[in-house]
Formats: C-alpha cells, sequence, structure tokens
C-alpha cells in the first residue's frame, strides 16, 4: 500500500497534461496498476488474469460515466454519477469475487 502513493503520483506527473480527463484523471492510477499486475501474472495465474481484465473494463466504464457526468448533467438532470456509483459497487464486488475463485482453486489444488 505505502508503494501505491509514489506510483500515483508519478502516475499523476505523467498524465498531468490531460486535462480533459477533468478530476477523473486522479483514478487513472487504479486500472493502471491492476493492469500491470495482469501483465506480471500473465503466466503464472491466467484465469486470475482475465478476471483482472474485466475488473479494469468495469472500472474504465465507471471512469467514462464520471467524466460523462458534468457535460450530461446540462442535459439531463440525472446525469450518469449513479452508473458511476453502481459500476464501483459491480467492480468491487466482481474484484471480490475473482479473488474468491483464486482462493477456491487454490484449496483445490492442495488435495
Amino acid at each position: 500500500m505505502i508503494g501505491f502513493f509514489p506510483f500515483a503520483g508519478f502516475i499523476g506527473w505523467l498524465i498531468s497534461d490531460w486535462e480533459y480527463l477533468g478530476s477523473t484523471r486522479e483514478y487513472v492510477p487504479v486500472p493502471t496498476l491492476i493492469l500491470i499486475y495482469a501483465y506480471l501474472l500473465r503466466r503464472k495465474l491466467p484465469d486470475v488474469v482475465g478476471g483482472l481484465m474485466i475488473g479494469v473494463g468495469i472500472l474504465v466504464a465507471s471512469m467514462g460515466a464520471r467524466w460523462a457526468d458534468d457535460p450530461l448533467c446540462y442535459m439531463h438532470p440525472m446525469g450518469t454519477q449513479f452508473l458511476w456509483h453502481i459500476l464501483n459497487a459491480v467492480m468491487l464486488a466482481w474484484m471480490i469475487e475473482v479473488y474468491r475463485r483464486h482462493m477456491l482453486a487454490g484449496r483445490r489444488a492442495k488435495r
């Protein structure tokens, strides 16, 4: 966890000119880190990697909903903020499921 903060600062510095993302830019280190982790696990745990990639897709979709909320609020009062929250919940539940499946597979392998 301690290593995340320097990583996030470095990624933030790399993308500091991506102003079009608005405040959603501060979340970019999270899917970036998951992608790096998936790449490092690609040979050892391909099933986990598939789950991580789905999680990144859900997270990027939620970030897209967050990014689109401000301009869309002018057209529709409900905006897309609710999608940001729903997709984040779905992503969290999915990542818990990926972990659960990985742990169960490990138990089965030990038998």
